[in-house]
């Protein structure tokens, strides 16, 4: 007998099946909802807007672990791709693939399969470097524009279909972190948080050279947010992170995510460290950027959003389970611990800081071993990414 039509699920009302479905925040679980009968799927169609789901995070070249539930999914390399293809790694809803022989680099959306090439020279001939270590941060802007942080290299933008190499695009001489905002590239200096504007100019590809594909850089707020000096005692200093973050309100943000040291550990503090520890040596401060007084406003709470920091993308999400929230990575403190691993938590996949109370949640262990990718003899390290399934 089939048990499905004795079962009463798929006769519930499509207004209460789609309050279910907007109360599922992990991905996979709204896959598994729509996978249950037609009605349902239709119920999850009507959802709008629907809430946003709760990212995976990418824990090694074809491992994900998904929030809340922790469940470990698969994605391997496509089959459709050839068999040198190499992941490196998740760019928001994109996925970096690299044929290195080859000099072929695109952008593949696992969901929609859309797919954009990418050159693999910048000004005309240097060849790009695309492994884990080098690309930080890769930026959509649009269909005809894309933006990549690269370390070494700086900010540099490709046109597809106006030009074949990377541009340069000028900025900062050490680059923080890039984040598009309201039709603008906007970058912050890693040594003083100057913040930048990167105008792109928007010349038709068939009149214009693509050497006159220009961008113009200019610095809209020169001063950083103050440093409170009461929390570091003689000697110590910060080590810190920088992350800019469009908030779901339309305001640009940024993060500082930083680490007290002794000045004696600052290059090599590699050490064992407890989560207690951690709690009172790590700080996080979030800034708004006023644009028209030219400054940083300091920010006490974030409402009804969490904030996700990555080095390959960072995000807002209206999320009213965890209000006022930031979510960093767990490499952010086990890159800087002997054998990469929190005591008594292990291998550290996210972590979670509640603004409203300003307390920590060390205890999201990595389900698997991960694999180390090597750049060279001496060089070493794992990997995690933010990756935000699209609906």
């Amino acid at each position: 007998m089939d048990e499905t039509a004795c079962s009463p699920w798929p006769e519930l009302p499509p207004e209460l099946a789609g309050v279910v479905f907007c109360r599922l925040l992990s991905y996979s679980d709204r896959l598994r909802f729509r996978a249950v009968c037609r009605r349902w799927r239709l119920a999850a169609r009507q959802q709008h807007p629907l809430p946003p789901a709760l990212p995976w995070v990418a824990l090694d070249r074809t491992t994900y672990q998904s929030l809340p539930d922790g469940e470990v999914h698969r994605v391997p390399v496509p089959d459709e791709l050839p068999a040198d293809t190499v992941c490196r790694g998740s760019f928001d809803g994109w996925i970096l693939y690299d044929r290195s022989e080859q000099m072929e680099c695109f952008l593949r959306n696992p969901i929609s399969k859309a797919k954009i090439d990418l050159p693999y020279h910048r000004h005309c001939y240097h060849t790009m470097c695309f492994n884990e270590y080098h690309t930080r941060k890769i930026v959509v802007c649009s269909p005809d524009l894309v933006v990549a942080f690269v370390k070494y290299y700086g900010i540099l933008f490709h046109r597809p279909g106006m030009h074949s190499t990377w541009l340069a695009a000028g900025g900062p001489r050490l680059v923080g972190d890039i984040a598009f905002y309201r039709g603008k590239l906007y970058s912050i200096s890693d040594d003083d948080e100057k913040l930048f504007v990167h105008e792109f100019s928007s010349s038709d590809a068939a009149s214009t050279p693509a050497k006159d594909h220009s961008c113009r850089v200019e610095i809209v707020i020169d001063t950083a947010p103050p440093l409170d000096k009461e929390d570091l005692p003689e000697g110590y200093c910060w080590r810190s992170t920088l992350y800019l973050v469009v908030s779901c309100t339309g305001k640009l943000l940024m993060v500082r995510w930083r680490w007290r040291f002794l000045i004696a550990y600052y290059f090599r503090p590699f050490r064992r460290w407890c989560a207690d520890e951690l709690s009172k040596e790590i700080k996080l401060d979030v800034f708004e950027a006023d644009l028209e007084k030219r400054r940083w406003s300091e920010v006490k709470e974030l409402g009804d959003q969490a904030l996700f920091l990555g080095t390959t993308c960072s995000k807002a999400l209206s999320l009213p389970d965890h209000a006022n929230c930031i979510f960093f990575l767990g490499l952010n403190i086990t890159d800087f611990c002997s054998d990469r691993i929190i005591n008594g938590i292990g291998d550290c996949a996210y972590c979670v800081y509640d603004m409203k109370n300003g307390t920590f949640r060390f205890d999201n262990p990595v389900p698997i071993k991960r694999e180390l990718f090597v750049l060279n003899e001496h060089y070493q390290r794992l990997r995690a990414d933010w990756f935000f399934p699209c609906e």
